[in-house]
């Protein structure tokens, strides 16, 4: 009598390869992460021809914007999810968490989509304050919203064309309707002067911004 497969830890092996780099991993991973590979998987083979996927010269490609960078991310989380000290990524790994982040929405993983979320806090420095609140925008970081406006609604220089070349006009343009708010709450400005270091610009951003901003920006 031949041995059964197990259910759960008989796997199968896909390669994939992301820009010039292959990757094998198993499959069942990827789809009980996501519906987007589930569906890809479920796929009839064509007759008489060799399956994507089944070896490295037939690999399964992904197109761009996904990296090997960013897919190399992904699978830290997704197969080697914790050590002794949490999960396989930098301590303070932003660049990392927005790449587990950016794969998430895109194949619809909510369990990693979640995880990335809850790894990613505001940080200081990393980014300008316009990169981290267009990348807040385009990925749905809610919580970067209020702290990254803030944060250019803070500072000396005024908006600029950097700033519309990161956020798009339409963001700048509110960001910069939070800033004149200023001048209407009775603080007084003058040329040259914009002492708004300590100012708290949140109740006005929520006004402006709306809980569900997903703004089109170009930082990728």
């Amino acid at each position: 009598m031949a041995p059964s497969k197990d259910d759960e830890f008989y796997m199968t092996f896909v390669t994939i390869q992301v820009e010039d780099t292959l990757f094998k991993v198993p499959r069942e991973a990827l789809e009980s992460q996501s519906p987007v590979f589930k569906d890809m998987f479920s796929l009839p083979p064509p007759p008489n021809v060799e399956v994507d996927g089944s070896s490295d010269e037939h690999p399964i490609v992904l197109p761009e914007p996904v990296t090997a960078v960013d897919f190399k991310w992904l699978l830290k989380v997704l197969l080697l999810p914790t050590s002794f000290v949490g999960p396989r990524l930098p301590k303070g790994g932003h660049d990392a968490w927005i790449s587990v982040l950016k794969l998430s929405l895109m194949w619809e993983m909510e369990g990693l989509r979640t995880l990335a979320l809850r790894h990613l806090r505001y940080p200081t420095g990393w980014k300008s304050a316009a990169e981290k609140l267009a990348l807040a925008l385009k990925y749905e970081i809610r919580d970067w919203i209020v702290p990254g406006v803030n944060e250019l609604a803070r500072r000396p220089e005024p908006m600029g064309v950097e700033d519309v070349q990161i956020l798009g006009l339409e963001t700048t343009l509110k960001v910069a309707a939070v800033r004149e708010s200023l001048a209407t709450d009775g603080y007084r400005l003058t040329a040259g002067c914009r002492a708004a270091s300590n100012v708290d610009f949140t109740q006005i951003i929520k006004e402006i911004f709306s809980p569900d901003a997903t703004a089109s920006v170009s930082i990728f």
